[in-house]
């Protein structure tokens, strides 16, 4: 009987580490494969500038096809359908929402390179070399049982425009 129930506790024990390992894989699959989507989505955001004003020596984004690009460029990374919601048998369950957007360039007042951008509400605080998009995301975060954890998770790109 010792042996019996011995066994039932260990079958358990390696049930429990198994989808503890799981949900674990499933949660950095999901942060690794959102930060790689906001870096290319902020990259070709940061792309779409005024070729006028550049002509003149301003780096001045054009915010709606910088955002159309990052979207796009989301909806290729994380395999996302043309309305924003996931493919089926995607990573995600759930459409990732782009719950900031923000430009820093050359027509923003009051800026002078290097700048320091800060966006407390945010948690954003970071040194800019020259205009730059700032995008954050929010994704609901997969479920591998009822123990995983049911909330959002909040990822942010600052994307400087490549001046080299």
């Amino acid at each position: 009987m010792k042996r019996a129930l011995l066994l039932m506790y260990v079958i358990l024990l390696f049930l429990y580490t198994t989808s503890f390992e799981a949900d674990r894989f499933i949660t950095s699959t999901t942060h690794n494969r959102l930060k790689f989507a906001l870096n290319h989505g902020g990259h070709d955001a940061a792309l779409q500038i005024d070729k006028g004003e550049l002509a003149e020596g301003r780096i001045v984004f054009r915010p709606p096809a910088a955002r159309a690009a990052f979207e796009a460029a989301l909806q290729f990374n994380l395999q996302l359908l043309a309305n924003g919601t996931p493919m089926e048998g995607s990573l995600l369950h759930s459409a990732p929402l782009i719950v900031f957007e923000d430009y820093v360039d050359d027509r923003t007042p009051g800026v002078v390179f290097p700048y320091r951008y800060v966006q407390e509400s945010r948690l954003i605080d970071k040194v800019l070399k020259g205009p730059a998009v700032v995008y954050q995301v929010k994704v609901k975060l997969p479920r591998t049982n009822a123990l995983s954890f049911d909330g959002y998770i909040y990822k942010t790109v600052v994307y400087e425009y490549p001046l080299l």
